[in-house]
């Protein structure tokens, strides 16, 4: 009141104005100066108890309207929009807490959320996937080392649906997330592999790797984890710390083939050449190719040749260009130029075909043709050739002898051999070679329970507590016994009291349930009386 200013008469002092008809007006003049006459201040009054309560409701930013006193049973009502949102800020501070996540973390998620729930996001969504969604973008904002399968096992869910939410989510906002930098996750992964008083030194040297990676070429493109599990293994081997890759898998959460990729990507640099003092004080300057381009050039120096139905070699561009002869040593103008010997894929060198001796001057294209088209059959006959003298050699008249004396053999054991008829009896099949590999030795049967170990020891531990739990019941004389499931009879002519009228399969159910008085046994009878 005491800031308020007639415009008629500029009168300013609180008793100039009246208040007592539910608008401010002016006493001299009588202009109304406010007729919505709602006030901040904070007002007390006193209740039939005689207790001071505060007079007033408070409306927060962003509510229609205050809260009374609710609906019967109600609590306190509010809109759908706000329950949502109280919902999603009630279990990003559950996260939150689980993921030892800052305050202002889970404050800059609530806003994300509140962004969400504008933009309609979260209608046919659980609000668990958005609230999870929303903080790991508050972390990626604040370069948090927390990643996407740590919400994923904090609430159980898919990672790969949460992954999905993801993307879609910071699309619907439009968020530019920033790259990730495999660095932030050093000192996270490092303290997991238990390295002890060296862990910093240790994280030191993964730092420089991954900066060198980055200088490389081999960051660009490639998840952040797998790069910084790579970079510790190199780490902890420089440091005389013995992690296997496995070890690793378990810590940063990647495929043990990534790690493996990332290894080989490394070991193509000129880094990886130096030594561990030298790569400690020595830093290179030229960068090394991006990995991308080494399977290019693998796939020039290994071209694959294809042959069609009639067994002609097609050659791809590259060969061509190397075949193709000179223009002007055609023409003969210029001498022939010795030319580089041509290697098949295995590296080694291809024969020219074999030329005429006799060269005619005055020989046109067709003939040429035609002595080309005959080099294919004289190679047919030196291959049958071939084959034939082998064929006639007196070795391979000795090996046929050997091959038959073999089947005559095996025909007489044949002849000789009986069938038992007990199934148990696996006699016959015992020097079968296919039979015995198909059996474990120990150490391989070992080796595959171990695997099924693993894989299973979730239910194995489960198993085990439930017979614990049981003991343990039976000990302090809680027994739950098992109720047998009663069985249905089949009810068709084959069983047995089957009825012989509906009257008297009506009695016959009415015999099974409880007895009720409500019920007239007698008109059942009559019912079906004719």
């Amino acid at each position: 009141m005491s800031g308020k200013v007639c415009p008629g008469c500029s009168t300013s002092s609180p008793s100039d104005f009246d208040d007592s008809s539910g608008h401010v007006a002016c006493r001299k003049c009588g202009t109304v100066v406010d007729d919505s006459f709602i006030v901040s201040e904070i007002a007390f009054g006193e209740n039939s108890f005689g207790a001071a309560t505060v007079q007033g409701s408070f409306v927060a930013h962003g509510q229609s309207h205050a809260h009374t006193g609710g609906r019967y049973r109600g609590g306190g009502s509010s809109e759908s929009r706000e329950a949502t949102i109280a919902e999603g800020r009630r279990q990003i501070n559950m996260v939150a807490a689980v993921l030892n996540c800052p305050d202002f973390y889970a404050e800059a998620a609530q806003r994300w959320f509140t962004l969400a729930v504008t933009n309609n996001f979260t209608k046919g969504r659980k609000a668990r996937y958005v609230t999870a969604c929303c903080l790991y973008i508050a972390c990626r904002m604040e370069k948090s080392s927390h990643m996407l399968i740590d919400f994923s096992d904090v609430l159980h869910i898919n990672v790969f649906v949460l992954g999905q939410t993801y993307l879609k989510l910071i699309k619907t906002l439009n968020i530019r997330m920033p790259n990730i930098d495999p660095t932030i996750y050093v000192h996270r992964f490092a303290k997991h592999l238990e390295f002890g008083q060296e862990q910093s030194k240790v994280a030191k040297d993964a730092l420089r790797l991954i900066q060198r990676m980055n200088r490389d070429w081999i960051v660009q493109g490639r998840r952040p984890s797998g790069i910084c599990g790579a970079a510790l293994i190199l780490a902890a081997r420089m440091n005389n710390f013995r992690r296997s890759i496995r070890e690793v898998v378990y810590v940063v959460k990647v495929a043990d083939l990534t790690i493996h990729k990332r290894l080989a990507d490394f070991k193509e640099t000129k880094s990886a050449d130096l030594t561990v003092e030298e790569f400690r004080n020595i830093w290179l300057e030229q960068a090394h190719d991006p990995p991308s381009f080494n399977p290019k050039r693998a796939k020039k120096r290994k071209r694959v040749r294809e042959v069609d139905e009639n067994g002609e070699v097609i050659l791809d561009e590259e060969d061509e260009g190397t075949l193709a002869p000179d223009a002007e040593s055609e023409n003969g103008d210029q001498p022939e130029q010795q030319q580089s010997p041509r290697r098949d894929p295995d590296g080694f060198v291809i024969p020219d075909a074999p030329a005429s001796t006799s060269k005619s001057g005055g020989g046109n294209i067709e003939e040429l043709l035609a002595g080309g088209s005959s080099l294919s059959n004289v190679a047919e006959t030196a291959i049958e050739n071939e084959i034939s003298s082998i064929v006639d050699s007196q070795s391979s008249a000795d090996l046929v002898e050997q091959l038959r004396t073999i089947h005559k053999e095996h025909l007489e054991k044949l002849k000789n051999s009986t069938v038992s008829d007990d199934p148990e009896d696996f006699g016959d099949i015992d020097d079968d070679p296919e039979i015995e590999n198909c059996i474990l030795n120990d150490r391989e049967a070992e080796a595959k329970e171990r695997i099924w170990t693993e894989f299973n020891k979730d239910w194995i531990r489960d198993q085990e507590l439930k017979k614990l739990k049981e003991a343990s019941d039976k000990r302090l004389g809680i027994h739950k016994g098992h109720k047998k499931r009663k069985k249905n009879k089949p009810r068709d002519s084959t069983s047995e009291n089957m009825a012989a009228s509906p009257a008297e399969s009506a009695v016959e159910m009415m015999k099974r349930r409880a007895f009720s008085k409500k019920i007239n046994y007698k008109a059942i009878e009559d019912l079906f009386d004719d």
